[in-house]
């Protein structure tokens, strides 16, 4: 027992030696198994990114590379971080040291889809493939990849041209743009008319721009020829051969005009270039006449320059249907054709032949004829268009040849012999047929003679009847009498009359045909009938043509339409049923159009019902969709004419509604054979048969480009095809003896079904059926019931049934699985199912939650409502019984698994019913492993660009993080989270990049582990900005200081000019010094100083600080005043009364504190603290003074506090400490007054203050400071705004509030404490507290001999030079500046809670408002303030170092640790 112990624990040791080994030698070895290879879809113009993840890339080169055809190999795109193809829009997104390589490809095309390599040159090289899909915006039809080209054509020759892979046997040249412009194609367009150029690519435009003249582009591209067969020969499907018949399909937003045809466009255009050099050409000019009650004569011209390979033509005479020769009965189409049905009959004529008369036809019959060219292989051109004809009614034939015109009277002679001399008057108004064309310049130019030309025009008759006939103006109808003397501007109105005028004169003159007689019309039917008119009385034997005019009255009125070329009788053919028309006839002869036939209005016969009841598809297919549970939302696509924008529209909400919009489409049939004919591609034919596959590629979105030719198989199916059958199930099962019955859905025969095919399989234990539709035997019945005998007793067996006519099948509706045993059967009947769910696979999986995706059962009922059911259980369980969940859609994910274990799985389809729930046999049994669980580690981010961010530019952000399950990473700028995803990379566009952002971190999490947090601190690029003193007073023989602060980056060049063109530099000598230096913090910070010694008057002028770099300049300018005086006098006196100081120490309040008198009474010296205090005047003037050179045990004096060596500090620092009270004077603000406290509730409360009483103007910004009184630490808030809520306050406590006003030049002093006490609505509030001044200088004398040892430590030291100070200066400006009022761009405040320390270290240390700001990293921006416990900051406080008293000063009590 020992001995086994001892060798199974060497087994399991050595084991995980071998794990431990295989982990070390994989972390060794490269790998690109993280890559993502999920298919990327995107939208035309969209930016598409393609990540590639390697690991221990070492050496290799990771190339990026799209799949192409085998002959070409694969393109080679990027090697490395190097772009090897010419396509400026790839780039690759890449760190130095990372894992990642991101291919990106911005502005995607329809042709940059397809299948994407990563590929390492390892031994064996490494792969991971990468599939991007790309959708038109519009839904085009997607180019075809290379697979997907038709081939088979024969071999190229040396002269043969690649079309897009696809080979032609002689070079493509066919050049139809004269026909193209003689249609009118516009220029831009005219591109598409050179075969080559479509080829190529080179039309010029995009063919969207061109899509309304695609139909007349395409009929001339085939040229008359009938490509046809070579077009089918290729393969071609029937739905894509229009261009090869010359025909072009609009595609319209419609569902049914979806189709895609791309993959055959090269064969059609290689068969239509090789048809143009072997194929006749369609004979022009085809008309056709009836000669008598018996024949018709045909007339053609042969096509011009391409006879010679016409071998003969073929005429087409089709017999449609007799006519009745009453004219007042109409004769009964359908009847008609059932007594003698439609036939048709060919005829041959040879070449040369451009007439034909075909005899022995019907007497008074309609006819269609039509005829082509052929050569001597076969080849055909296109057929005429089709005339219809109609032979005269027996005894009947056509007119006689006609006889010639009588002459017109000579009106040109008459206008030249009466003196008209302008040959275009002559021309236009002594030719009565010319008359109508006449102009308002004519009239003009030929008044002179308009007298001679009317007179003669009218030739000497009166033509006013019939000109007032023709409801001309009585004005106008003085020309038609031929008695005008004189032309003016009145008879300008009468040009729109001419036409009329110009018909009265040749009627006139008589020689044009009178009007047709005996109009009539016969066989009126829904969309035609039949004309009739006799000669005209009079010269009706110079007729040479007839017009038809016709319109449509009602239900609304259409356009005048003519027929020119009519011969009675006449089929005036394409009305609209039951509607009213106008019609009536003209004679034309050789000298124009005579008079009108009487009109004749006449109204079409309406449909029948059972015409109308044949144009509506007797199956109801939104019906379905409500009856099988759709969404209502969705149900606009359930419709045969559904538009491509609403399917667009409600992709996304409906997509787990497509198998039903599938199902009920097809209406239980099988479209399966319709489908192939219409060239559906073999991976989209299961939707023909209703099986919605999204697994592998038969589903609705994925199958759009050619959903058309589904959609159209659809409608046409259930027209044809039987319905499925319903409620199938067994009634009886007998040892061997099964009787099945089911409902019939065509008890009225509309779809003539013919029989039921009952299809039965024996199903083994453990079998696994490679389809559904399998099955051993069949059985046939015209009666809804069956005896299926002669079956093995014991044993399973599945039935299923369909209808059957002579259009072809239905789908089976359901599965009937029975135990053929009289033991088995409970007595009741088996329903039937549906067949299992297929195809179940892990869609995706984590440690914790596995994603699984089915197919829909491929048998049931399209009516029925369907669930799932997905059974599952760990295997190691080894437990009897599985758990479930139901789901409605396909999909479901299992959550809270268990990480790195095995589970078994399968699924079920439910039928449901309001009572029952009939259950499926189960699908395929899956097993499937969750993730080992590791905690998530995340890279630091990758920005790109790399080496620049500008200012209000965008950057791309990458955070890349590892761990399973998929971690939460979330992307923070500045501490702010920006965004989050659970995703192992993630990529951010941050657009309008400010200059503050300049930390940038990914986080990730994903319950494991610890979160991680990686994070890169970048500066963006901006140009410079500066800020400079307005104006610096200096008094003569003193020193003038002026600096000015620039923000930039890249590193500014500075100067400092005197003038404002900037070309008069000041440069350093004896008595200037320039300096220029950068900010220890602030990459992006720098100063740039001028010191000018024993100033002078010249040296008063304005200067300007100038900076510049790469993104931009900047100026500013500082005016320097020189004086004699001195700096102007300060008068405190009024504030020295209320601070009590003495009245015989009061003088020295009157002139700027003025120090020389103080020492003249020493009495006052004593007080010097409260007079300073005055003379603060509210501000705090520290930044001032330290720039000035007053050392830290003094700046209390520059916010108006008391200091320790008062006679040192104002024997050495009275008069900068003075000056810089005179400086702050007009530039800093003074304390906030008013300051109150109103409660909101018992934790919350509104403080509000007035504006500062000095320059309130000045103030941008208000600190906010408050704590329980006593506590040690405080809260701190920043706002722009003069009110701010504090939250969190404990009822019943006291607190204490102070505030401060600032700008960027500095601050005010703390207000007085406010005390309030919240407590239940009600703030009882005290006034501020006073200021303590023996308090004050007690603390100031007990501190002052401390002081004073410190100093004399600091002399002894710095003497043996124990102290050095150093100052660090930055390698590069690498850090962003960081604006000091970043966090209060908006009205929200800034809350921080503030510990002791931290208000010694921040709060005092400067009079600069940017130091105050920089606070603890702990800022972050609030729309109200959330105070913190002091407590919870600093348990005890601890006392400042030695260093920080000599710095910063000996601290007072209460609310100076708030300074």
């Amino acid at each position: 027992m020992v001995a086994g112990c001892y060798l199974w624990g060497a087994l399991v040791a050595g084991y995980i030696s071998l794990l431990v080994a295989v982990e070390e030698q994989e972390q060794k070895v490269p790998s690109l198994k993280h890559s993502l290879t999920t298919p990327l879809i995107k939208v035309e113009d969209d930016d598409a990114l393609l990540t590639c993840v390697v690991k221990n890339q070492g050496n290799f080169t990771l190339m990026w590379k799209k799949a192409a055809k085998e002959k070409a190999g694969n393109k080679i795109l990027t090697a490395n971080m190097e772009r090897i193809t010419s396509d400026e829009r790839l780039k690759i997104m890449h760190e130095d040291g990372g894992q990642v390589y991101v291919l990106v490809v911005r502005n995607v095309t329809i042709r940059d889809a397809g299948m994407y390599i990563c590929e390492l040159n390892s031994d064996p090289p490494l792969r991971s493939f990468h599939e991007l899909k790309v959708l038109s915006a519009t839904l085009q039809p997607p180019v075809p990849t290379e697979s997907s080209v038709v081939t088979g054509a024969t071999a190229s020759t040396k002269d043969s041209v690649e079309v897009w892979g696809y080979s032609t046997e002689r070079p493509v040249d066919h050049d139809f743009s004269p026909c193209c412009a003689a249609r009118n194609i516009s220029t831009v367009c005219q591109g598409f008319c050179k075969l080559k150029n479509i080829l190529d690519g080179n039309t010029g435009v995009n063919p969207s721009d061109c899509e309304e003249e695609f139909p007349d582009i395409v009929s001339c591209m085939a040229d008359g020829r009938n490509h046809m067969p070579c077009c089918v020969e290729a393969g071609i499907p029937e739905v894509c051969t229009d261009l090869c018949r010359g025909e072009y399909t609009v595609q319209t937003d419609n569902i049914k005009s979806m189709f895609s045809c791309s993959a055959y466009t090269a064969p059609t255009l290689a068969c239509i270039a090789a048809g143009i050099e072997t194929l006749p050409k369609q004979p022009q000019g085809f008309s056709a006449e009836a000669l008598n009650d018996t024949s018709i004569r045909l007339h053609w011209l042969p096509p011009a320059k391409t006879d010679h390979l016409t071998q003969s033509y073929r005429v087409n005479v089709t017999y449609l249907q007799f006519l009745s020769p009453v004219f007042s009965v109409k004769v009964d189409t359908s009847k008609a054709k059932e007594i003698y049905p439609p036939n048709s009959a060919l005829h041959g004529i040879p070449r040369g032949k451009t007439e034909f008369i075909i005899n022995g036809l019907e007497k008074f019959s309609l006819y269609e004829v039509s005829m082509w060219a052929e050569n001597k292989d076969g080849g055909k051109s296109l057929s005429t268009y089709d005339i219809k004809i109609v032979t005269h009614m027996e005894g009947d034939s056509g007119d006689p040849e006609p006889l010639e015109s009588p002459t017109l009277p000579n009106i040109r002679s008459c206008c030249i012999s009466n003196n008209v001399t302008h040959a275009k008057c002559v021309d236009k108004f002594c030719d009565p047929r010319n008359v109508a064309s006449t102009q308002l310049t004519d009239l003009m130019i030929c008044a002179p003679w308009d007298t001679e030309m009317f007179q003669c025009l009218a030739d000497g008759k009166d033509h006013t009847p019939c000109c007032a006939a023709k409801r001309l103006p009585p004005l106008c109808q003085e020309l038609c009498s031929g008695n005008v003397t004189d032309i003016n501007f009145k008879y300008f109105r009468c040009l729109s009359y001419m036409n009329e005028l110009s018909s009265c004169m040749l009627e006139g003159y008589g020689v044009l045909p009178s009007r047709p007689v005996n109009f009539r019309f016969s066989n009126l039917q829904t969309t035609f009938g039949i004309l009739h008119w006799d000669k005209p009385d009079t010269l009706g034997d110079t007729v040479v043509d007839y017009v038809v005019k016709y319109q449509r009255i009602t239900p609304d009125t259409g356009k005048t339409m003519s027929v020119e070329h009519a011969k009675s009788p006449f089929i005036l053919e394409n009305l609209d049923s039951a509607s009213t028309y106008e019609v009536f006839v003209e004679p034309v002869n050789n000298i124009g159009t005579g008079e009108a036939s009487t009109r004749i209005v006449f109204r079409t016969a309406s449909r029948k019902i059972e015409d109308l009841l044949d144009s509506v598809n007797p199956y109801n297919q939104s019906s379905c969709c409500l009856k099988s549970g759709m969404k209502p939302e969705c149900l606009p696509l359930c419709s045969y004419d559904a538009n491509i924008s609403e399917v667009k529209s409600l992709a996304r909400l409906c997509a787990d509604e497509f198998s039903k919009v599938v199902r009920c489409a097809a209406g239980g049939r099988d479209h399966l054979p319709c489908c192939a004919r219409r060239g559906v591609p073999n991976n989209c034919q299961p939707l023909c048969q209703a099986v919605h596959q999204a697994s592998t590629g038969a589903d609705f979105l994925q199958c759009l480009p050619n959903i058309g030719q589904i959609i159209t198989c659809y409608e046409e199916g259930t027209t044809k095809l039987p319905p499925p059958i319903k409620d199938f199930k067994a009634v009886s099962v007998q040892d061997g003896i099964v009787v099945l019955t089911w409902q019939v859905d065509d008890l009225n025969g509309t779809f003539n079904t013919a029989h039921f095919e009952v299809y039965y399989k024996l199903v083994e234990e453990n079998s696994t059926g490679s389809t559904v539709f399998e099955s051993d035997q069949q059985i046939n019945t015209t009666v809804p019931i069956v005896k299926i005998p002669d079956l093995e007793t014991g044993k399973k067996y599945r039935f299923f049934v369909v209808s059957r006519n002579l259009k072809g099948t239905s789908l089976p509706s359901s599965i009937v699985t029975v135990n053929v045993s009289s033991e088995a059967w409970n007595g009741t009947s088996i329903s039937g199912a549906s067949s299992p769910p297929h195809l179940l696979e892990v869609d995706s999986h984590s440690a914790t939650w596995l994603q699984f995706a089915w197919n829909p059962p491929a048998i049931t009922h399209p009516e029925d409502v369907l669930k799932y059911r997905l059974y599952y259980q760990q295997v190691s369980a080894n437990l009897s019984k599985f758990d479930m969940v139901e789901t409605d859609v396909t999909t479901v994910q299992l959550t809270g698994l268990t990480p790195n274990t095995q589970y078994a799985l399968y699924s079920t389809a439910l039928i449901v019913t309001k009572d029952t729930k009939i259950e499926s046999t189960p699908s395929e049994t899956l097993i499937a492993w969750t993730d080992p669980a590791f905690p998530a580690f995340v890279e630091a981010p990758t920005i790109h660009p790399i080496n620049m961010v500008t200012e209000g530019s965008s950057m791309t952000v990458l955070c890349i993080a590892m761990g399973t399950p998929l971690p939460t990473v979330t992307l923070y700028i500045n501490g702010h989270p920006l965004r989050s995803e659970i995703t192992r990379h993630m990529v951010t566009m941050v657009h309008n990049v400010t200059s503050d952002m300049g930390h940038v971190s990914c986080y990730a999490d994903n319950g494991y582990g610890t979160p991680m947090i990686a994070s890169r601190k970048i500066t963006i690029s901006r140009a410079p900005t500066l800020s400079a003193p307005a104006s610096t007073t200096v008094m003569k023989d003193d020193v003038l200081v002026l600096q000015c602060k620039v923000d930039a980056f890249p590193a500014p060049t500075m100067a400092i000019f005197r003038d404002s063109e900037l070309k008069q530099s000041m440069m350093s000598d004896d008595r200037i010094s320039i300096t220029a230096r950068g900010d220890e913090e602030d990459m992006a910070t720098f100063y740039l100083s001028m010191e000018i010694a024993k100033v002078n008057q010249s040296d008063g002028q304005t200067y300007y600080c100038h900076a510049n770099n790469t993104l931009g300049a900047n100026s500013a300018p500082m005016l320097v005043n020189v004086t004699d005086q001195p700096l102007p006098v300060m008068n405190v006196t009024q504030c020295c009364l209320q601070q009590n100081v003495s009245a015989d120490c009061l003088d020295i309040c009157a002139f700027s504190i003025d120090f020389d008198m103080m020492i003249r009474k020493p009495q006052c010296i004593p007080q010097f603290s409260l007079m300073m205090s005055c003379a603060s005047d509210g501000s705090d003037h520290r930044h001032c003074c330290s720039t000035g050179g007053v050392p830290s045990n003094c700046l209390d004096w520059c916010r108006g506090e008391a200091v320790e060596e008062s006679e040192v500090c104002a024997l050495s620092h009275s008069k900068t400490i003075v000056g810089c009270f005179h400086q702050g004077k007009e530039n800093l603000p003074g304390k906030p007054t008013n300051i109150k406290v109103r409660p909101i509730d018992k934790n919350s409360a509104m403080v509000f203050w007035d504006l500062p009483e000095k320059n309130p103007h000045s103030v941008e910004l208000y600190r906010v400071f408050w704590r329980p009184v006593g506590a040690k630490g405080a809260n701190k808030s920043d706002t722009v705004q003069r009110k701010l809520v504090l939250h969190e306050l404990h009822s019943g406590t006291t607190y204490e509030v102070v505030v401060k006003a600032g700008n960027s030049n500095g601050t005010s002093q703390l207000t007085q404490p406010l005390k309030f006490i919240t407590a239940d609505e009600f703030i009882i509030a005290t006034s501020p507290v006073r200021s303590n001044v023996g308090g004050a200088v007690g603390i100031v004398l007990a501190v002052f001999i401390v002081l004073g040892l410190v100093v004399v430590v600091i002399y002894v030291m710095k003497k043996k030079n124990l102290i050095v100070l150093s100052v660090k200066k930055p390698d590069s400006p690498s850090v962003a500046f960081e604006n000091p009022f970043y966090a209060v761009r908006d009205p929200a405040s800034t809350a921080q809670a503030v510990s002791a320390e931290d208000y010694n270290v921040h709060i005092s240390s400067s009079g600069s408002w940017q130091s105050e700001m920089s606070g603890t990293p702990s800022d972050r921006s609030s729309a109200s303030s959330s105070p913190h416990s002091p407590d919870k900051n600093e348990s005890t406080e601890m006392n400042p170092s030695m260093y920080e008293q000599i710095s910063l000063g000996v601290n007072g009590q209460g609310f100076k640790r708030f300074k």
